[in-house]
């Protein structure tokens, strides 16, 4: 009986071996930016997925990271039909969050709005949430920022904080360092 199924075994194999057939493929050239990967595309809107070269790097200055790394005008001139559209949304995703620019068929960037998780807070609101909620610990931070161009208009952090179980979120905005709302549970 065991003759009899390897014997079966071996004639299933060398039939499957040869139902293969090899189909030789020509030379395919892919062109790629380590910084960026071309993810999603379709008519007036492309994402990309940041890589970055040390942890925060993009969302410490997101708008000096992409002027740094991609250049419209150089992508809008590869595109079949870009005069037929207005504008171009195009967006930068990472772990953290992602960066939205908002780009006219000539290549001027018109708008940015930037979301991002758990970012480092600069050293003035670091020293007021520390010296203004002693006992609180941070669980997470929430940072927006929108803008006209690559200046940034608005921007605020949403923090979210916990003491014993009581949770508080407040929103504070840099540069002024004031509390804009406190919720407490």
């Amino acid at each position: 009986m065991k003759t009899r199924l390897l014997f079966l075994f071996l004639l299933l194999g060398m039939g499957a071996m040869q139902a293969q057939k090899v189909t030789q493929l020509g030379e395919v050239r892919v062109g790629y930016n380590p910084n960026a990967i071309v993810v999603n595309s379709d008519l007036n809107s492309v994402s990309f997925i940041v890589k970055e070269s040390y942890k925060g790097e993009f969302s410490k200055n997101p708008i000096q990271f992409m002027k740094q790394n991609f250049d419209f005008n150089n992508f809008i001139s590869a595109l079949p039909n870009a005069s037929e559209f207005d504008e171009f949304v195009v967006t930068f995703n990472s772990e953290k969050g992602y960066l939205e620019a908002i780009y006219t068929n000539e290549g001027k960037l018109v708008q940015t709005l930037q979301k991002f998780n758990d970012k480092v807070l600069p050293l003035d609101l670091r020293r007021h949430v520390f010296t203004n909620y002693q006992g609180w610990k941070m669980i997470s931070n929430k940072y927006v920022a929108s803008g006209k161009s690559d200046k940034i208009d608005k921007e605020y952090y949403k923090i979210k904080m916990d003491n014993g179980g009581k949770t508080k979120s407040i929103k504070l905005v840099p540069g002024a360092t004031i509390v804009v709302s406190v919720v407490s549970n």
